[in-house]
């Protein structure tokens, strides 16, 4: 067995060698040389850098001007019992005269009002004027009786882009002088507060805002007021969510309350909302921006000069408008009681212009 074994090996092997040589040889493949890596040279110089901005030195300019607000309010216990209760907020100076920024609601109903300064001085101001509609209040106090009193300057709230920086400092919880940083989430936003009270020409932002923040404020990299922080939506659906209120109005509301006391706004006597897409599709508007008349005041201006209900506003002089909060803020820092204003609506696919006198309704 073993030797038939052999003999058919031997016999393939034979078979091999025969074909092996008559048959044609393979061509053999030459390698070829690989050229030569070039060396990249990497510039550093043109590489894009990250900057991340300087918060601590902002913070160090615009600390002294920002102040902890601590109020005596006038309470009646559950027993009817009359007792003092004491709450707090911020608030920060712009006027080289001691005028301060803080919110309505941090001042109201107050019998005192105290502030305290990082350097832990304390000192009473008075209450010049407040205005519920905004959330906003002026205080004062004799600069000269601050150590190192130092005022933070009023920026352009229209020049934010959204995703710019921005800073808070104030006293959340009590805890003063506490600093935040966040950017621009949103602007021109609207909030209702309650069933009366709606703000608007808002900031959103991102940068931590807690009780006791409100009337401090919210600041641009240049270290300049760009809104006063005021409120915040809390709960299990939300994190995150500030508003301020632009400094926009802000300035414009605390220069007539340092003049008059109080907010002389002129109106033109109509109920108004934003119009959508959405709510332009489902009124059957025949524009999708702009600002709808809900109602018009009886006997208003805006009723005498032949405004009506469903009437879409579009233009204020030469002034396009597009949203409750740019009519409003137009209105309120462009013109007085008394000035004739000419204002353009569509209806029905029709603009017309009527001219409005200004009226003071409150």
């Amino acid at each position: 067995m073993l030797s038939l074994l052999k003999k058919v090996n031997y016999f393939f092997l034979l078979i091999a060698f025969c074909i092996g040589c008559t048959s044609t040889a393979a061509p053999t493949a030459t390698p070829m040389p690989l050229p030569e890596p070039t060396p990249t040279v990497t510039n550093e110089s043109s590489l894009p850098s990250i900057q991340l901005p300087d918060i601590a030195s902002v913070v160090e300019k615009v600390m002294p001007s920002v102040v902890q607000v601590i109020t005596d309010v006038q309470q009646t216990s559950f027993f009817g019992q009359p007792s003092i209760g004491r709450s707090q907020g911020s608030g920060v100076f712009f006027d080289n005269r001691g005028y301060l920024l803080t919110n309505h609601h941090v001042v109201e109903n107050a019998t005192k009002v105290e502030i305290a300064l990082i350097n832990r001085q304390r000192i009473t101001a008075e209450i010049i004027g407040t205005d519920p509609e905004t959330d906003l209040a002026v205080l004062k106090v004799n600069p000269a009786d601050i150590e190192d009193f130092a005022i933070a300057p009023i920026g352009n709230a229209s020049e934010m882009r959204i995703g710019d920086w921005v800073i808070t400092i104030g006293s959340p919880l009590g805890f003063e002088g506490s600093v935040t940083v966040g950017v621009v989430s949103a602007k021109d936003r609207s909030l209702n507060i309650d069933a009366s009270t709606r703000l608007d020409d808002l900031i959103q932002t991102d940068a931590v805002i807690n009780p006791g923040n409100s009337g401090g404020p919210l600041l641009n990299l240049r270290g300049e007021i760009i809104g006063i922080n005021t409120a915040i939506i809390r709960g299990g659906q939300a994190d995150g969510i500030g508003f301020a209120i632009s400094v926009d109005t802000a300035s414009s509301i605390a220069s007539q309350l340092i003049d008059h006391g109080r907010v002389i706004r002129p109106r033109i006597g109509v109920m108004i909302r934003d119009v959508t897409p959405a709510t332009a599709a489902e009124l059957k508007l025949p524009i999708d921006e702009g600002i709808l008349v809900v109602s018009v005041s009886e006997d208003g201006p805006a009723s005498r000069a032949g405004i009506k209900a469903n009437d879409v506003i579009v233009q204020i002089d030469n002034n396009t408008v597009s949203s409750m909060t740019e009519l409003v803020r137009l209105i309120l820092k462009k013109y007085q009681v008394g000035d004739n204003i000419r204002v353009t609506v569509v209806r029905n696919t029709i603009y017309l212009t009527f001219d409005v006198t200004l009226e003071n309704l409150d």
